[in-house]
């Protein structure tokens, strides 16, 4: 009994002084590091990037190129292509449907002999 106290004793003081030792650290790290609080912001001017005017035939180029692309193409694969909906699949084309079926027939002519 006498241990347990000494222990539970030990420990208490242990947590005293961590607590002592912390509980500073922990207000210091919250204080303000600056004393009037404003904020210094510095931005780096860059010279801004300016591209190229296309030539008028080359975006005429382009622009034929786009049309002839979009007329080649099928209207309902737009359709099928950008549907987050996939087409209907018949449930008696499952593949567990199909295995089921071939092996009913294979059992059927197996046992028919």
């Amino acid at each position: 009994m006498e241990t347990r106290k000494r222990t539970t004793m030990m420990f208490t003081l242990a947590l005293g002084v961590a607590l002592l030792v912390i509980a500073p650290l922990a207000v210091a790290a919250q204080a303000p590091s600056s004393p009037s609080g404003d904020l210094q912001l510095e931005r780096q001017h860059r010279k801004p990037v300016v591209l190229p005017k296309p030539s008028p035939e080359q975006a005429r180029v382009d622009a034929e190129r786009a049309v002839d692309e979009i007329v080649g193409r099928d209207p309902g694969a737009v359709v099928r292509d950008t549907s987050p909906v996939g087409p209907s699949s018949r449930p008696d084309l499952n593949y567990d449907v199909k295995s089921g079926i071939q092996s009913d027939r294979l059992n059927k002519e197996l046992f028919k002999r």
